[in-house]
């Protein structure tokens, strides 16, 4: 099904939580009302997964992405870009977070 995919991003990191310092450059004023502040995997989670969506689009579109220009969605399991992409998310959290993001070619 490698026709299916636009592009595909993973990104890994320790399982830890993100120090709070370094939400706000995370995460958007939107994506902070639903951190769980009691899971302490959650922002780190958010972190690994935008890294993901990086790496899946920057190869198609070669424009720079900050973290504020890709919005998450965990419970659509999809991440949003500024400039409209929308990419489907799939993450595991053991001993590391993983994350994919992979762009489905629409047909």
């Amino acid at each position: 099904m490698c026709s299916d995919i636009g592009g595909i991003g993973i990104d890994i990191e320790p399982a830890e939580s993100l120090p709070a310092e370094l939400l706000g450059l995370v995460a958007t004023p939107r994506e902070r009302l639903t951190i769980d502040t009691d899971d302490p995997y959650r922002g780190r989670l958010l972190f690994v997964a935008k890294e993901a969506v990086y790496k899946a689009v920057y190869p198609l579109d070669r424009t720079f992405l900050d973290h504020h220009d890709v919005e998450v969605n965990f419970l659509d399991r999809k991440a949003t870009t500024r400039n409209g992409r929308i990419l489907e998310l799939r993450f595991s959290i053991a001993a590391h977070i993983v994350a994919l993001a992979f762009l489905p070619v629409l047909r």
